[in-house]
């Protein structure tokens, strides 16, 4: 994707009013322009991101200007649209060709003096208090993007603003029930019907992306929903730990851990982030003790057993275990489709079961992956405008790695009748001598796939194309480099052909 960065500070002196007028004009109908190509390119990414991405890296960004088939769109940072590029790539491109033609591309205005708030309409203005009251209760400006900040105000406590970021979509209804997390749930229900009354505190343990996210949020959401005035605060252990390190540095960390005292639920995710932190532990140490005592229920995640958590003290390990520790396991094949097809029902798309079970007995380990491979697909079909498939199955299951690559399958002979058929030439054509510049690049393309796809040596690579010497591959891998490095549209056909030869 072609990028570019630019800062503005330009100011103009001695321009007439009619000038400004007519300039004014043009700026109100580029912006509005660049708006509504925005809001057609965000249409088009939320099909293939998940939620947390999408408000994580793409709400922020705000469109400036569209200028013929460039669109203009403002970034708080360079690391910020680098990380875009190098995650989200090739999704971009896409996206804004399929709305502004195969010229069509982003640039990129670094605009350092702008601070983005994401999702601003999701946060509620707290009522204005007095100096008093806002240093009786700790509001600390906690943010998890994409997650809706709600606020509540409990009877007796009018000064209190409790903001508890939950995703409202983390629901037990939108849960997939399996034989890998049967037990987790039934005790998550259970602790959402009665928080406090047992299994205090619930610990949930795994791997990544098998559920334990949505299920503590499910909990949270429950909660709120049968008691909105509950104080529920959900928080990640790395956005703990940066929150009180804010309070030490602001001197308000007696305020930070009163602010937590005063929970009624607090779920924490990741808490294995806490490891080698030995002044977040004690903290949290004294915020667990106080829930604890005053019977208010906390929920905890980590990625392993508490027992084997290096770097935790022992005093917090042996609290972790007073209530009930639970592990969910991966998704079995039966699981996996259902989450699929719960996925497909809630965006309203209806794709055979033949497909779902292809991708579900390909991607295995990871829910996360899963519905990202299927979001690839939804995203594959509604750009090419055609059915749903095995084959484009296919495609987006390689993406995320469901069908390896081995390269002991595919050799030099296979690679030059897949490039010869991509490009419509004779397979005798790309070992003979010909300048033809249509079959020189169709003879680079083969010898660089060669090179990448099989363990062969660069003379016998050569001795495939005519008995050619190794100085003429590395020639021609160098040509074929350049071509993707400029030619982003080849570099999506080395792809293709790449998807024939691993199908």
């Amino acid at each position: 994707m072609t990028s570019q960065q630019e800062q503005i500070y330009n100011t103009e002196d001695n321009i007439s009013s009619g000038s400004i007028s007519q300039e004014n004009k043009i700026a109100d109908t580029s912006a509005q322009d660049a708006f509504n190509t925005w809001t057609r390119f965000m249409d088009i990414v939320k099909l293939n991101v998940s939620d947390l991405k999408l408000n994580t890296w793409f709400k922020p960004i705000k469109p400036k200007s569209l200028t013929g088939s460039t669109l203009t769109i403002s970034v708080p940072s360079q690391d910020y649209y680098e990380m875009i590029i190098s995650r989200f790539g090739d999704i971009v491109t896409r996206a804004i060709r399929s709305i502004l033609g195969n010229e069509g591309k982003i640039v990129y205005e670094i605009d350092p003096r702008t601070t983005f708030s994401q999702e601003p309409e999701l946060i509620d203005t707290p009522p204005p208090v007095s100096s008093v009251q806002q240093t009786a209760a700790f509001n600390p400006d906690f943010y998890r993007p994409g997650i809706t900040a709600v606020q509540v105000t409990p009877e007796g406590s009018p000064e209190f603003t409790q903001k508890c970021f939950l995703n409202p979509d983390y629901t037990f209804e939108n849960f997939v029930k399996g034989k890998n997390n049967e037990f987790a749930t039934a005790a998550a229900i259970s602790i959402a019907n009665k928080p406090g009354a047992q299994y205090n505190p619930l610990m949930l343990y795994g791997g990544v992306g098998l559920g334990k996210t949505h299920l503590m949020q499910a909990i949270g959401n429950h909660v709120k929903g049968i008691n909105p005035a509950m104080k529920v605060m959900y928080v990640s252990g790395p956005e703990f730990t940066t929150n009180f390190v804010q309070s030490i540095r602001t001197n308000r960390a007696h305020e930070f851990e009163r602010y937590y005292k005063s929970l009624d639920l607090l779920i924490v995710d990741d808490i294995q982030f806490l490891e080698g932190k030995e002044s977040t532990q004690d903290s949290f140490f004294q915020i667990f003790n106080s829930l604890y005592q005053l019977k208010k229920q906390i929920v905890l995640s980590c990625d392993k057993p508490p027992h084997q958590l290096e770097g935790l003290e022992e005093r917090l390990i042996t609290r972790f275990q007073w209530g009930l520790t639970v592990d969910i396991q991966a998704p079995d094949l039966e699981t996996r489709i259902a989450i699929l097809n719960k996925k497909c029902e809630k965006e309203g798309f209806n794709v055979p079961y033949e497909v779902l079970e292809f991708i579900a007995l390909n991607i295995k380990d990871n829910i996360r992956s899963l519905e990202g491979c299927l979001k690839s697909l939804l995203f594959d079909a509604e750009l090419s405008k055609m059915p749903i498939n095995i084959d484009m199955a296919k495609r987006s299951v390689i993406k995320f790695g469901g069908i390896k690559n081995r390269k002991q399958n595919i050799d030099i002979s296979t690679i030059i009748a897949a490039v010869a058929k991509y490009f419509n030439i004779d397979e005798s054509l790309l070992r003979l001598k010909s300048k033809q510049q249509e079959i020189v690049h169709a003879r680079h393309t083969a010898m660089y796939l060669s090179k990448e796809l099989t363990s062969s040596s660069l003379q016998t690579i050569g001795a495939h194309f005519g008995g050619r010497n190794h100085a003429t591959v590395i020639h021609a891998c160098k040509c074929i480099e350049e071509v993707i490095n400029t030619d982003h549209s080849f570099k999506d056909k080395l792809e293709q052909i790449k998807e024939m030869l691993l199908t």
